[in-house]
């Protein structure tokens, strides 16, 4: 306030970002907690649910399970799963970690590493020992899954294997290892811009120089698998986070045009293979690359930012308590699921061509399912309650299982 010949002025103040603060903001200051996003739970319910869908062989003796299992082959829909978990990590892991700059002014390095152990590696482990002890021993995979490098082993070590599919755990664990010191370390403008344009743009390129140089049996599985190339669907998951918190709008169509963009570009792309326009390799995926990327972080900003009709309905079913159990227990059913086919003689490529009767596809999703259970209840919840011993001082509780 101003007063000028007796009148009283209120002078405006400039707009504040919400990280426009102090450089040691005040942890008891009023903020805005975390918003819980229980749609999210439901989303990984479906992505999980995408992966199966293509694992699981089909009943051999009906027509109907073999339509719809060719359906989820022809679609790539585990694919898309995977991509769908990309995203969301992108988006979840950086939400944290701006949040607790923004509470902080730092991250706490230690802390946040102490939680992911907690959370990753207890039952991760358990299938690497059980993988070991079960299986014909192969000293440089067991190196590659007991160091979360099988991302870059497997692509030029194609052999089916149980723990092959813990490569997207690789991805994510070495995605954790820098990710906390970039979002402490890069300006929250530049840090938005950087996610959103600069690191997509360098995926692609990696992807690119991969299809140009690399023999294109190898360079389809290092495209799909690598970590350069899969910041794509990571950094476009944490440009959302970085929207969210400071508050920026996105446009209510662009969602949509995500959407729409990358089922385009995974149509263009199958049919040019179709056509025999571009190789099953290194081409190939590039495209797809992208176009999963989109579609992910469509599905993701649509369920975060819109609020039209569609959107509401939308997060009103993934929110139902069944998805969003199965969403919470999602870990697991993706960790256990692979080995235990492979134990249970239902391995996929095994059963690509004949299927499997409907009482040993039965059995085998009632053990998956019920091993993750169990492992959740006894082994996973436990260790969620003791990660959150190690929360930042004055963080808000947990509001979704991370």
């Amino acid at each position: 306030m101003e007063r000028v010949d007796g009148m009283t002025i209120r002078v405006a103040s400039p707009p504040v970002s919400r990280f426009e603060t102090v450089p040691a903001p005040c942890p008891s200051r009023p903020r805005r907690p975390l918003a819980h996003l229980p749609a999210l739970d439901g989303l990984r319910a479906i992505a999980v649910l995408l992966v199966f869908w293509v694992h699981f062989p089909f009943v051999a003796d009906s027509a109907l399970g073999k339509a719809v299992w060719s359906l989820g082959q022809t679609m790539r829909a585990g694919y898309l799963g995977v991509d769908l978990f990309f995203v969301l990590s992108g988006f979840l892991i950086t939400r944290i970690l701006l949040d607790e700059r923004e509470r902080t002014g730092t991250v706490s390095l230690r802390v946040f590493y102490i939680r992911r152990a907690l959370r990753i590696f207890p039952i991760y482990y358990l299938c690497v020992a059980l993988y070991a002890l079960t299986f014909p021993f192969d000293g440089s995979a067991l190196a590659s899954l007991l160091t979360y490098t099988v991302n870059y082993y497997h692509p030029f070590h194609p052999t089916p294997n149980a723990m092959e599919h813990a490569w997207s755990l690789a991805v994510e664990e070495q995605f954790y290892l820098v990710w906390p010191a970039l979002v402490m370390l890069v300006p929250i403008a530049r840090g938005r811009r950087m996610c959103g344009i600069v690191i997509p743009a360098a995926a692609m390129a990696a992807a690119l120089l991969i299809a140009l140089t690399v023999e294109s049996a190898i360079a389809g599985n290092l495209i799909y698998m690598a970590s350069a190339t899969r910041m794509m669907s990571l950094s476009l998951g944490a440009a959302l986070a970085y929207r969210e918190i400071t508050a920026a709008p996105m446009p209510a169509w662009q969602p949509y045009a995500m959407l729409l963009g990358g089922v385009f570009l995974l149509g263009l792309d199958h049919t040019a293979r179709a056509v025999g326009l571009i190789s099953p390799g290194g081409w190939y995926w590039t495209i797809a690359l992208l176009g999963y990327a989109l579609i992910s972080a469509g599905a993701v900003s649509l369920l975060v930012t819109a609020g039209d009709r569609l959107a509401r309905a939308a997060r009103a079913v993934l929110a139902t308590a069944p998805l969003r159990y199965v969403g919470r227990i999602s870990y697991g059913l993706y960790l256990y699921h692979y080995l235990l086919l492979f134990l249970l003689g239902l391995a996929p490529y095994q059963m690509a061509t004949s299927g499997a009767s409907l009482a040993q596809v039965g059995v085998a999703l009632a053990v998956v399912v019920g091993t993750a259970v169990i492992s959740y209840h006894v082994i996973e919840a436990p260790l969620l309650r003791l990660k959150d011993r190690f929360g930042p001082r004055n963080a808000p509780p947990p509001s979704y299982v991370d």
